[in-house]
């Protein structure tokens, strides 16, 4: 392997330590179904459970849709918050203007 290279990968394993995470006092019914679930899909329940975690906490990252009329009240308002400081009393029409850069 050229130096170069040798360097690179000495310095990335820095930042890719491995992580142990212990999980105790799991409820028994949980850990059966995970191992269930890990024989399904032919994983180890390490690996199952690493999938499960990764898919929630990137699920968080995705916006969720309202789910009741006040929750849609609610976001509304942020998004009417966000244009009311810049509003100043003009109208859609005249912001638009501004926005596009027309005189």
């Amino acid at each position: 392997m050229p130096p170069a290279l040798d360097s690179i990968a000495g310095d990335a394993s820095i930042f890719f330590m491995s992580t142990t995470l212990t999980i105790r006092n799991l409820d028994e019914t949980v850990k059966q179904k995970l191992r269930m679930r890990a024989a399904r899909n032919q994983t180890s329940m390490e690996a199952e459970a690493r999938a499960i975690l990764a898919r929630i906490v990137s699920a968080e990252d995705t916006p969720r849709p309202p789910q009741t009329v006040g929750d849609m009240r609610e976001r509304l308002a942020l998004v009417r918050g966000t244009w009311k400081d810049r509003a100043n009393g003009r109208g859609t029409d005249e912001i638009m203007k501004e926005l596009r850069g027309d005189d």
